[in-house]
């Protein structure tokens, strides 16, 4: 827990937002958000998950520092999803955008080839 300072800071960085701007953005204090980037205090619960809900992350990561990885079946998937995960925003949009309509696509055309097959 004594990195949670440390991943604060680059998370916030990697936004490309000063302290006052994200301190600002989640509504607390810059000087309370320069504590908790000094490790001087530890956010609380209901902070840390403001936190993370802007960023973004899991609340572990802002806790260890690395990713929590979700259990995929399909080892593939998961290096694909990582790797969009590095993606800047606008790409990950597209990404979310882009998958969003497969499954649509898929369910509509599961369900048309359902009725195909009741109607024979």
């Amino acid at each position: 827990m004594n990195d949670i300072g440390k991943n604060l800071r680059e998370l916030r960085k990697s936004k490309g937002l000063s302290i006052r701007g994200l301190s600002e953005k989640i509504g607390i204090s810059h000087n309370t958000l320069a504590t908790y980037e000094r490790n001087e205090v530890i956010p609380t619960i209901n902070y840390a998950i403001k936190i993370c809900e802007f960023l973004q992350v899991p609340i572990e990561y802002l806790v260890y520092g690395k990713k929590v990885t979700s259990n995929f079946n399909d080892n593939e998937l998961l290096q694909l999803f990582n790797e969009i995960d590095n993606f800047n925003e606008k790409e990950k949009e597209i990404a979310k955008n882009f998958l969003k309509k497969l499954i649509k696509n898929t369910i509509e055309r599961k369900e048309l080839e359902k009725e195909g097959e009741q109607k024979e």
